[in-house]
């Protein structure tokens, strides 16, 4: 090494370094750019002088221009002594009654705040009618005979010149806060847009906006930015750079007197000295323009330095301080060039699994939502680079080494590909196949066409056929072995599908089979023995436990009736122990709830396992629930519920057993009555959704509801956790068999503590 040289490993030290640094650089490069209001425009805005020769300047010059028009249309209607004129007449209706009635300002502003309309402070009409009042008021539509803010409103059909009072008091309003958005903005409060506007009546009378009025016209025009536009000329004096579209059209369609003698003036003082939106897109601008120009500086000064210190890394990887021509390798690299892919494989796959678990979490910590997706890409396209860089550096080293495909599996196996053929995997060997038929089939090919178009010259005219010969049967052999690969997948599919179709008792015919095949055929014989044997068991269990459920309730009805009439006995001899009467009133309480258990049981085992004789009839479904109606509304006064109905006036047949649908509507409804919050309503309501009518009823839960809505219907189970209310727990698993049994479905829908039942019944054609 000579003397005044820095070591190599130094050197890599230091090149590694500025590495990593202009990386850093350019990624920040990036981010001022990509996060700036004018990223996608290219470096053309960079060249514009000023905020005042922007496109962003001319259009908001456009929009103010507009609303400079809608202050010269509202002024003459809205004003009077330069205050609003809440006398002023704003459009006249006549109704169906045949009564006119002109509305005022104040009037029309007076009904669109009883329906709930206001002004908020950007001077935009919020709020709106709430339910009731919208019942309680109901939408009026008069005749509207004219708008003195439309007066050329013209009705394209009969039904368009009528109209809601709420419409049209809402268009007041909304022009009302168009007019208090010019005269507070740049009337009342200082604004770096100047204005004038003049027009000259028929009597030669000059009508003036402005909101300079101590200003002159060349005063105006030396604030910076001007535009001046007459109605006698065909051209347009101004120093903008970019002119607004609007200007010449709006002038002359805001002219209601025929004549030329008008002109527009508008000015901007480029100093901006007041607040407005102006001054805030120029500051906007200037730092966009500064942080943008800075972005692109660092964004080539780091891809020209990561460019440079690339190259140096490759030059300087493996060698050492001493001898230059030795390639020092680190372990890692030692490894085949197959496990450092496969390695690198792994590192990007970590990288991808980072990226969708930790590091998002991490950024959600530290980094706001809006830069949250960008700071993502950047960091997985660092690590994808860092790995790629760390990866392609180990594989130059063993270039440099000259081990790269010596060292290789491919190389140490290349001699003994042949035997060592099985111990790779499928994947491996069906690749390796293929390239074999690959070969086979092109080196046949090209012996067909060799001895094709040598056979003269060989003197052998017919030898082409057995290359052509053997080629044909090498291909019937591989389409053979496909065909028998593709019939035994099928059989499998095929049994697959009927096991999952409910045929547990299929058998797959595995004759003729390869190995591997026979195998899979045979498991899933052996799977569909273990499934037979398992539903066998299961639908055993389920008659067992049907039988049970039938055989215990009548065991149990004999004593059960005997209790009853004993202590109805009892009850009768007239005892005057409190005590004794107050033990026989338990005993009948208990005794009338286990009989009506027992029947629930019975009722809901019958109607699960579909062991019930169904009596189909056509029956109006909003009369059997009016009469429900009818039935619970007293009972449901004790509790103090109110029931709430929304029922159709037509008739909405159905194909039902009245007596099992009865029952479910009284289980529907003694499920509200128990387990309805007190002092609160219960919602009946049906609709019609494609041809199916819908019952729905609901209530508020007096306990909270933390349960599933599905568990609900399971027999035993209670929105009543605790149980300390009457009932079972097999009323709503009850009313959703018989439902189903009847061709219906049934839905429980829960909310917070809100209830929901739907019950849906095809409607019967007409």
């Amino acid at each position: 090494m000579k003397t005044g040289l820095l070591p190599i490993s130094i050197k890599k030290q230091a090149v590694i370094f500025l590495h990593l640094l202009f990386l850093g650089l350019g990624f920040a490069g990036i981010t001022f750019i990509i996060f700036n209001d004018n990223y996608g425009r290219g470096l053309s805005w960079l060249r514009e002088e000023s905020y005042a020769d922007t496109r962003h300047f001319t259009h908001q010059l456009e929009a103010d221009v507009e609303n400079i028009f809608r202050y010269v249309e509202y002024k003459d209607l809205l004003e009077l002594d330069g205050e609003v004129n809440l006398d002023a007449e704003m459009f006249c209706v006549t109704y169906t009654s045949g009564n006119t009635k002109i509305y005022t300002l104040s009037e029309a502003i007076s009904y669109a705040r009883r329906l709930g309309y206001y002004l908020n402070e950007s001077f935009e009409v919020v709020g709106g009618p709430s339910v009731h009042e919208w019942e309680t008021q109901g939408p009026t539509s008069p005749y509207v005979e004219w708008k003195t803010y439309a007066p050329e409103e013209v009705a394209q059909g009969p039904g368009d010149a009528f109209s809601t009072l709420e419409e049209l008091s809402v268009e007041v309003l909304h022009i009302l806060g168009e007019y208090y958005q010019v005269r507070v903005n740049y009337m009342d409060q200082s604004s770096n847009l100047y204005f004038r506007v003049s027009y000259v009546d028929d009597f030669g009378q000059e009508l003036l906006y402005t909101n300079a009025e101590d200003l002159t016209n060349d005063e105006l025009r030396s604030m910076g930015r001007y535009l001046y536009m007459a109605g006698n000329s065909l051209f347009m004096d101004t120093n903008l750079r970019h002119t607004p579209e609007n200007v010449t059209s709006l002038l002359s369609t805001s002219n209601r007197y025929g004549n030329q003698e008008y002109y527009i003036l508008l000015a901007v003082d480029i100093n901006f000295p007041y607040t407005d939106p102006y001054s805030v897109a120029h500051a906007a601008y200037t730092r966009n323009r500064t942080v943008y120009i800075g972005g692109t500086i660092l964004f080539f000064l780091g891809a020209v330095g990561l460019v440079a210190t690339l190259a140096a890394m490759m030059l300087l990887t493996g060698h050492v301080d001493g001898d230059r021509k030795k390639i020092a390798r680190h372990y890692y690299d030692q490894l085949p060039l197959e496990c450092l892919l496969l390695l690198y494989l792994l590192a990007l796959w970590c990288v991808k699994l980072s990226l969708n678990t930790i590091i998002p979490r991490v950024i959600r910590l530290f980094i706001s939502p809006d830069y949250r997706e960008y700071s993502l890409k950047m960091i997985q396209y660092i690590l994808i680079y860092l790995v790629s860089l760390f990866a392609g550096l180990s594989i130059l080293r063993n270039y440099k080494a000259q081990t790269l495909w010596k060292e290789s599996l491919s190389g140490r196996g290349f001699n003994r590909i042949r035997p060592a053929f099985y111990q790779y995997p499928l994947q491996v060997r069906f690749t390796l196949s293929f390239i074999a038929y690959l070969l086979c089939t092109g080196g046949l090919l090209s012996a067909f066409r060799y001895l094709y178009f040598k056979r003269e010259e060989l003197g052998l005219p017919y030898l082409y056929l057995i290359p052509l010969l053997i080629l044909t049967g090498f291909q019937i052999w591989t389409y053979l072995l496909l065909y028998r690969s593709r019939a035994e997948n099928q059989k499998i599919a095929n049994g697959i599908f009927k096991m999952s179709e409910g045929d547990t008792a299929y058998k797959i015919d595995s004759d003729g089979f390869s190995e591997l095949a026979g195998r899979v055929s045979q498991a899933l014989n052996t799977l569909s023995d273990g499934l037979e044997t398992a539903l066998s068991e299961q639908v055993k269990s389920e008659r067992l436990k049907a039988d049970l459920i039938t055989n215990v309730s009548h065991d149990i009805k004999t004593p059960l009736t005997s209790i009853i009439n004993y202590v109805d006995l009892l009850k009768r001899e007239n005892i005057e122990d409190p005590k004794i009467q107050g033990y026989l009133e338990v005993l009948d309480q208990k005794s009338q709830r286990l009989k009506t258990l027992t029947e629930d049981l019975v009722e809901a085992s019958k109607a699960s396992s579909g062991n019930i004789k169904l009596e189909i009839s056509a029956i109006n479904f909003v009369e059997l629930i009016q009469q429900s109606n009818g039935e619970f509304e007293e009972r449901f006064a004790i509790r103090h519920l109110q029931l709430i109905s929304d029922l159709p006036n037509e008739e909405i047949r159905i194909a039902a057993d009245g007596r099992r649908l009865w029952r479910v509507l009284e289980n529907l409804y003694n499920n509200a009555f128990k387990y309805a919050l007190e002092n609160s309503r219960v919602y009946v309501d049906m609709e019609k959704i494609n041809e199916i009518a819908y019952f729905t009823i609901k209530n508020i839960s007096a306990s909270p509801l933390n349960i599933k809505a599905d568990e609900l219907t399971e027999r035993f189970v209670r929105g009543d956790v605790a149980r300390t209310t009457e009932g079972s727990g097999l009323g709503l698993s009850i009313a959703k068999s018989l439902t189903q049994l009847q061709g219906g479905s049934f839905e429980i829908y829960i909310d917070g503590d809100l209830f929901k039942v739907q019950v849906g019944f095809p409607m019967l054609s007409e």
